[in-house]
């Protein structure tokens, strides 16, 4: 098998490195680097090919891994999926519900597989808090809090709620199988109409969450607080770290940090090889492209 990855910029030259390791593992045969720019071809070492344009290594490819910007990833993934290609698309799957779920429509057409980076649900300690969730530890949930901020000196997207609002409502969707009812929120929009911080309200029915997105903050954090009747508890989602308050006082989870990207990369392999497509499916990338318009038309009245 031969997976291209196209966009090697910060996240696209991690990613890329991945399959190198698992070309080194003889999981895959070769990794073709794709990017526009000669010099981030250059930059690139592990790669067995390179070209400039997607429709140039597409004879050569058997599956995508698309880290380019938000606004190209329908028209990359749409050319892959036609010439069979099997495709996974860094988070957002797209910036809307229709073009989202044309492309999951248009997989199952094919017969392909179709994923959506939703990275946080490959880390050990996200996975952790889900089983704790499920075997009941914390209680009934009274509140949950996500903070996704960094400061960033320019903006490659216009929004910063499809940049960094994907993560918090995959996790929200992944520990508690359960999609948000009625969203709330403001925003900061600087000088030039871009949206640069927002705090979003989400009512889930029986709990409620709320998330701060921000480029403007000097501080970053990717943090999970939950609020339950048993017990309350701050996870640290990058760190890979979890602690407990209870009646009994506070006490830390012994949590084994993982490379979440070589897993990721690892399950879209193993359902391309399976056909299962049952962990990290198109449809949770498309109703979270849903859930993030509703926010935007919300914020945007």
């Amino acid at each position: 098998m031969n997976v291209g990855v196209v966009g090697l910029g910060y996240w696209g030259s991690k990613v890329i490195d991945e399959y190198a390791t698992l070309r080194d593992r003889d999981d895959i045969d070769q990794v073709i680097a794709i990017d526009t720019d000669p010099d981030a071809l250059a930059s690139v070492s592990c790669a067995d090919a390179a070209h400039e344009s997607v429709e140039a290594a597409l004879s050569e490819v058997d599956a995508l891994h698309v880290a380019t910007s938000n606004a190209t990833h329908f028209s990359i993934a749409e050319t892959a999926l036609n010439a069979d290609v099997d495709v996974l698309v860094e988070k957002p799957l797209t910036t809307d519900s229709r073009t989202a779920y044309d492309l999951v429509e248009l997989a199952s057409e094919r017969g392909r597989i179709l994923q959506t980076g939703h990275i946080f649900r490959f880390a050990n300690v996200v996975r952790r808090v889900k089983q704790e969730y499920e075997e009941g530890q914390f209680g009934e949930l009274n509140h949950l809090s996500l903070r996704w901020t960094h400061e960033l000196d320019t903006y490659r997207e216009a929004d910063v709620l499809w940049d960094l609002l994907p993560h918090p409502l995959d996790i929200l969707n992944f520990v508690t199988g359960e999609w948000p009812r009625d969203v709330t929120g403001v925003s900061t929009v600087d000088a030039d109409g871009t949206r640069t911080a927002a705090q979003v309200g989400l009512d889930y029915g029986d709990f409620a969450a709320t998330v701060e997105v921000s480029w403007v903050d000097k501080t970053r954090r990717r943090t999970l607080e939950i609020a339950g009747s048993r017990r309350s508890s701050v996870i640290e989602c990058v760190e890979q770290s979890i602690t407990h308050r209870d009646s009994n006082g506070e006490s830390a989870v012994d949590v084994t940090a993982n490379n979440t990207i070589l897993a990721e990369v690892e399950n879209f392999i193993r359902a391309i090889e399976t056909g299962e497509n049952t962990f990290n499916s198109a449809i949770v990338g498309a109703r979270t492209v849903d859930a993030i318009q509703s926010v935007v038309e919300e914020l945007d009245e």
